[in-house]
């Protein structure tokens, strides 16, 4: 090799290293769920080819980690059982969509729990989430407006808004220490949150 090749790799490895610096230095040590929502935003945005293929994402948050497991409970009948929680793990999934929201009556500016209220913004991309104590503001009906995501009951006739199954699309799911917001494992899958093992996480108390 080279030294005019090995400087190059130096000159890449090196501005990776420095952008990766940067955004792990914006990430939120201390917090609620929006400061869990924030982080996972932060590292989805900045380290995930996901980040590429959507222009929308939906954002949920999990204060309760369960591993389910699958249980007979009759001949030819089973059911999804919750385990134990997972003891000081917070979940964030963060997932590409098409799906439209539907626009009603109850959908009305300072309303609550009827549309996610909640959303960012970030290179040209829409995360949104639910808050139920959060009202719905006239900008944000803008935001959604604007990324073609709202979907006109037509006078209550439609009761569903037009949605889209993948059962092959793949989110990312991130586990964070409750204690350090800094401290967590991201995981690319199809698979719900509780439906795998979580990766563990050395979370100091």
């Amino acid at each position: 090799m080279n030294k005019i090749l090995k400087f190059l790799l130096g000159v890449i490895a090196l501005v990776s290293l420095k952008g990766c610096v940067t955004f792990k230095d914006n990430l939120v040590q201390d917090g609620g769920r929006e400061e869990f929502i924030h982080n996972a935003i932060l590292d989805f945005s900045n380290s995930t080819r996901l980040f590429k293929k959507d222009s929308v994402f939906s954002v949920s948050f999990d204060d309760t980690l369960y591993r389910m497991s699958l249980h007979k409970i009759s001949d030819g009948n089973s059911a999804w059982i919750k385990g134990k929680p997972y003891v000081g793990i917070k979940t964030v999934n963060i997932i590409g969509t098409y799906n439209k929201m539907l626009l009603t009556d109850s959908t009305k500016v300072g309303s609550k729990g009827y549309l996610p209220s909640r959303y960012v913004e970030k290179d040209g991309k829409l995360f949104y989430w639910w808050d139920n104590d959060y009202p719905l503001t006239e900008e944000t009906l803008a935001v959604f407006e604007k990324y073609n995501i709202l979907q006109d009951d037509a006078g209550g006739w439609l009761k569903f808004p037009d949605m889209s199954t993948d059962d092959a699309k793949k989110g990312a799911d991130y586990y964070f220490c409750e204690n350090d917001l800094t401290n967590y494992k991201k995981v690319i899958t199809n698979i719900a949150i509780g439906y795998y093992d979580a990766p563990k996480l050395n979370c100091n108390s």
